[in-house]
């Protein structure tokens, strides 16, 4: 019985074996002579990148993915090359396999590969982005089909985890500057960014503040900071860097900016200016932040003409107290970053522990005035305040959503729960539409002279940080 097993076993290993070689031999037979394999789209087209930094290898393209296929009923071995071999500015990796040349690639019948391909661009000491292309050959036998790579490179200057000892400005207009990893201005020392600069920051950037920063834009150059990819597509995703983080000591200017793109857009701790704003903002928009777009831990800031909106929790955070003044500013939140449960415009002057227990307060004074606070929850409005005496909040004239008209306001010529109209929240839009019932009900005595955009207000201005005209 044990040698029947014996010499079934054998018997099955070596059908095995036999069945093996004919299926090789017969996909050996089975392969096309040649092929014309199709590409899932005629160009591979990169946006803008900025070209590399010598000193680092950064940047490297995002990695696009396409597909190519054998369009025949039989097997093919296919060829793949880059015109531009080693020295191409793009990589492949087709199934696995690194190019710039693949060869033999066995795609089975009315079956796809896919391609992954990336971008690493050279300086080309130009001013504004410069078109690179190459070409991926695809062949089968005497058939081929080409796939064109495409990039536009911009160069830039590039700062790496950077402590600016002396006082530093930058002015460039045409070249962009583009901060990897942290950057500090050290104390008693001011970094200055004049009009119409760009400032793209990595993934790990976050610009901390000790000494002093200043933002000077105008309504016809505005300052744009905001993430390292410089393509429309990621205009409005959050959390591409870290953001502003002004520390004890730190101190700023911020005039006609736009900061987009952050985990938190600005912050402001414990800054120590007695009754003076440590934190100055004017005609600026901090949008589409994973967090908040302006948190105050113990800070002052005051803001005029400000956009505030679409952040992941908070358009506004006062945590554990501080000093902050906001007039025609626009806090509004519909961007679904988040799962938030609380209002988007948060005022605390409260320190807890993760249980919620409260371990300290700190003095709290808010004035807000000809402003719009608005969102998609029921109530846009949070507070956490202990010690009455030790908290202050004037407001008068402005928009609010809260379901509860809380006791803490005084309701000076506010306008609760009423929808301020805005043109388009879909595409991060906050000025008023003609017929928001918030146009001309700003106090004319209080109201700014001019919008975020530097226009002149009417002589019945409108609430919120945009005019309508």
């Amino acid at each position: 019985m044990k040698t029947t097993i014996y010499s079934n076993k054998y018997f099955l290993s070596f059908l095995g074996g036999c069945l093996f070689l004919l299926s090789s031999c017969i996909k050996d037979q089975d392969f096309a002579n040649t092929a014309n394999l199709k590409w899932s789209k005629d160009t591979v087209y990169f946006d803008t990148i900025f070209t590399r930094d010598k000193t680092t290898g950064y940047p490297i393209s995002v990695t696009k993915l396409i597909s190519v296929k054998n369009p025949e009923n039989r097997w093919v071995k296919a060829n793949f090359s880059v015109i531009g071999g080693n020295n191409s500015p793009f990589s492949i990796n087709i199934d696995g396999i690194a190019g710039p040349e693949i060869t033999d690639l066995e795609i089975a019948p009315n079956d796809s590969v896919f391609v992954f391909v990336q971008c690493r661009l050279q300086a080309n000491n130009q001013t504004q982005p410069a078109l690179v292309l190459d070409s991926l050959y695809a062949r089968v036998g005497s058939k081929q089909s080409k796939l064109m790579l495409a990039a536009y490179g911009w160069d830039a200057h590039y700062v790496k985890d950077t402590v600016f000892p002396v006082n530093t400005t930058w002015s460039d207009q045409n070249k962009p500057y583009v901060i990897i990893g942290a950057a500090v201005v050290a104390p008693g020392r001011t970094f200055e960014i004049n009009s119409g600069v760009n400032v793209y920051a990595s993934a790990q950037t976050v610009l901390y503040v000790l000494g002093e920063l200043k933002l000077n834009g105008t309504p016809q150059n505005r300052i744009n900071i905001r993430g390292d990819k410089p393509v429309s597509s990621t205009n409005k995703l959050p959390n591409q860097w870290g953001g502003i983080w002004f520390l004890p000591g730190g101190k700023g200017k911020i005039e006609y900016a736009d900061i987009t793109n952050a985990a938190v857009g600005l912050r402001a701790d414990s800054t120590g200016c007695d009754n003076d704003p440590c934190v100055n903002l004017s005609q600026t928009r901090i949008q589409y932040c994973g967090t908040a777009c302006l948190i105050g831990l113990g800070g002052a800031i005051k803001a005029e003409n400000c956009l505030f909106a679409d952040a992941g929790t908070y358009t506004f955070l006062a945590y554990y107290g501080g000093k902050y003044q906001f007039n025609n500013c626009t806090f509004a939140e519909h961007s679904n970053f988040g799962n938030r449960q609380d209002g988007s415009f948060a005022v605390t002057n409260t320190y807890r522990d993760g249980n919620g227990k409260l371990l300290a307060s700190n003095p709290l004074e808010l004035t807000i005035s000809n402003s719009l606070v608005w969102g998609s929850k029921i109530d846009e409005i949070t507070t956490d305040l202990v010690s009455q005496s030790s908290w202050i909040i004037n407001d008068q004239t402005n928009y609010f959503k809260s379901k509860n008209e809380s006791s803490h306001w005084n309701k000076l010529n506010n306008i609760f729960n009423r929808d301020p109209q805005f043109e388009d929240i879909a595409t991060g839009d906050y000025r008023l539409n003609n017929t928001s019932p918030a146009i001309s009900q700003a106090n004319a005595s209080t109201a700014t002279t001019v919008d975020i955009l530097g226009k002149t207000r009417k002589s019945a201005p409108d609430i919120g940080a945009y005019e309508k005209f």
